[in-house]
């Protein structure tokens, strides 16, 4: 696959005129990011400490929607973190288009969302899916310094998937 970098972009904090372009491209993620509606997103506007997209041309190419340890939020995978650890940020999703995979913007917003966890002087908290597997995800975290601390069946067994920690000190 030959890697597309896109035109001059920017990181800017999700606003209601890009769920759109959001719900689709987290559409077009699954099933390595789970199914999820507009009022979902809608409501992150307000109840996440992180929730940025990358703009290209004015268009979103990639986003990162991150949550608190504090987040009343019923994902089994976050529920996890929240019974182990008492602080941390936790990454519920990234996506990039398609066409711009390798070409950095996933890193980019990593770094940018670690500022969070180096603010709040805590550990960052991800899942990836090993069932379906999703080896660049898992190369991905791995290369960015996460490391595995469990793994979990979830959707009846439908999924597997590894719970990832990053120590910010590390």
């Amino acid at each position: 696959m030959t890697t597309v970098h896109p035109p001059s972009t920017q990181i800017v904090t999700v606003k209601s005129e890009h769920l759109t372009e959001i719900l689709l491209l987290n559409k077009n993620a699954i099933p390595h990011v789970n199914k999820v509606g507009r009022e979902f997103f809608q409501s992150q506007l307000e109840l996440s400490p992180y929730f940025r997209t990358i703009l290209s041309e004015g268009t979103v190419i990639a986003f990162l929607l991150g949550m608190s340890e504090t987040a009343r939020y019923q994902s089994l995978n976050f529920l996890w973190f929240q019974k182990r650890y008492p602080k941390f940020v936790y990454v519920d999703r990234i996506v990039v288009c398609e066409k711009f995979h390798r070409a950095g913007l996933g890193s980019t917003l990593y770094a940018d969302f670690e500022k969070l966890a180096k603010l709040r002087d805590c550990p960052m908290a991800c899942e990836v899916n090993i069932h379906p597997p999703n080896p660049i995800s898992i190369q991905f975290h791995q290369s960015f310094g996460f490391k595995e601390v469990g793994q979990q069946d979830t959707q009846n067994g439908e999924k597997r998937v590894s719970l990832m920690l990053k120590n910010i000190d590390d």
